[in-house]
This record gives structure tokens, sequence and C-alpha cells, in this order.
């Protein structure tokens, strides 16, 4: 009993040294960061600052962390399980740590429908939220400091198709040596420049446009120069053949700087805008069968 008592009161020194001493959190987290939230890990997204200023007895402070995440209405959305929280030994001065590390996304248990999406997505849905970090002793009993930040993940437009424009027709004769592609840019702008990858595909007889756009292999799937609307595609197909299949469906999918799809609302577009359907005219051939039908 005497032992237990003996503990008891060790624990309590702890604490009571530890409110002698400074503890200060900072969130400088990025107002836009990535949706992804396994990517907060990056130093793009901020960093989570502890300063730690000793009192007179106290040496290294080891503490844990409670994260809260709310939605833009206030209301509780992912906490964090402090029993389950990694234990930080904090040295006196600065301490640094990446925003995944304030997230605790192993450590975070989300309501239903933001925990569907992030299985679904593995991002969190545009919004506005609330990211709450307090820093507490390994008990959880005590709270030493705490931050509140506000951050906004962002739903964009992608781009729109300019050229060719839905039904536009070719002229084969400048179709055969290359085809210019122009779209509008993302918006709003990221931090990071966009990768475009201008995806063609070719309608087959018999097929509807979409049909095609949804179940061919592209003819052509090549990124764009990083962060500019325009690609040229050195063509090499028959443009000039009469009994060559003419008609194409083509789009833009834009990438962010991970490799993954820009998101949006509708997640099963895989940041591919709104296509638009072209066709190679062979104006030699059309003006020889116009001639033969006057004759």
């Amino acid at each position: 009993m005497k032992k237990y008592n003996l503990i008891t009161a060790l624990g309590f020194f702890l604490i009571f040294q530890m409110a002698q001493s400074q503890i200060t959190v900072n969130l400088a987290l990025n107002s836009r960061p990535q949706p992804w939230l396994s990517q907060w890990v990056n130093p793009i997204n901020g960093q989570m600052i502890i300063t730690y200023m000793k009192g007179p007895v106290q040496g290294e402070a080891q503490v844990k962390l409670r994260t809260t995440l709310l939605d833009e209405s206030g209301s509780v959305v992912g906490a964090s399980n402090i029993n389950a929280s990694r234990v930080y030994t904090l040295r006196e001065g600065v301490n640094l740590y990446t925003m995944a590390d304030a997230l605790q996304l192993q450590n975070l248990v989300l309501s239903g429908k933001v925990q569907n999406t992030l299985q679904r997505t593995g991002r969190l849905a545009a919004g506005q939220y609330q990211l709450k970090v307090e820093v507490m002793n390994v008990s959880g009993e005590v709270v030493f400091a705490r931050q509140t930040h506000s951050f906004f993940i962002t739903s964009y437009q992608l781009p729109k198709l300019m050229v060719p424009a839905d039904g536009a027709e070719l002229d084969a004769l400048v179709a055969q040596s290359l085809i210019t592609f122009r779209w509008t840019g993302l918006v709003p702008n990221t931090a990071e420049l966009p990768t475009y990858r201008v995806q063609v595909f070719e309608i087959l007889p018999g097929q509807t446009p979409m049909q095609a756009f949804r179940g061919n292999f592209p003819i052509l799937d090549e990124p764009a120069l990083r962060g500019t609307t325009q690609y040229i595609w050195r063509t090499s197909l028959p443009m000039l053949d009469d009994t060559a299949n003419q008609k194409f469906i083509w789009t833009v999918q834009t990438l962010d700087m991970e490799g993954h799809p820009i998101p949006t609302n509708d997640m099963n577009i895989q940041g591919r805008s709104e296509p638009a359907v072209f066709t190679i005219i062979n104006q030699m051939g059309a003006g020889k069968q116009d001639k033969t039908d006057e004759d």
C-alpha cells in the first residue's frame, strides 16, 4: 500500500513539475493541405511545433497527443484514442513534427460517413475543417497545451477541352502529321503544378463514343509538359485511307504532384475532364466523290 502511495505521489510530483515548466503547441498547418491524409507527412502540408521550457527540476518531458477533427459546423467527425497514442519525449527547446504526427491517422476514429469516404478514396471530402491537438501527460489526465487550426479541402474544377472541340472535323492532310490539343487550366491553382495526361480513344464501328471511352485502350496516353495546357500529337495513323476508322474521343486527366487524380465530387471519373469527339475528314476523297456524283 505504501508502495502504491509512493508511486501516486511521484506521479503528482511529476505533473506538478511539468506544470511549472512551459509547453506550447503550434500547428503550422497549410490552410489548403493535400486531401490524401496519408500524404500529410509531406512538408508541403506544414509542421507541428511543440516548444518545451523545463522547470527548475524537470528534465525531458513525456507527453501524448489527443487529436480531434471537426467539420465546418463544429461537430466532431474524428477523435484519437489517448490510450493508444504514441508517447513523445520532449527535449528542451523546439521539437518539430510532421502534420501526420498531429493527425494520428492510424489512431483516429472517424465518423461513419467520413470513414467510408476515406476507405473508398483515401481523402477527406471537400469542405471546411478544424484540427485540434492537445498535449497531455501520458495518463491523459492533464492538458498542458492545445491549439485548433482551420483548414480547407479544395473542390476543383477540372479543365475544359477547347481544341479539338466536341464535334470538330479535322482535315486528314493536316491530321496525318499532327493534331494539336488545347484545354483550360485547373481551377483553382494548386501549390504544385499539376500534370495533364492527354488520352485519345478510337471509336470502333458499332460503338457509341462513351462505350469507346470507357472500354477501349487509349491509342494516345501521354503527359503534356508539366503545367502547360497544350499537347501536339505527332500522329502515325492512316488518316488518308478511306477505309480507316476516323472517329475519336479524347479527354485530359489531371494528376497532382504525387501522381494521384485530382479529387472531385465524383471520384469515379479519376480526374478526367468531360470528353469530346472529333472526326478526321479526308477532304480530297470527299471532293473526288462529289465530282463523281456530279458526273
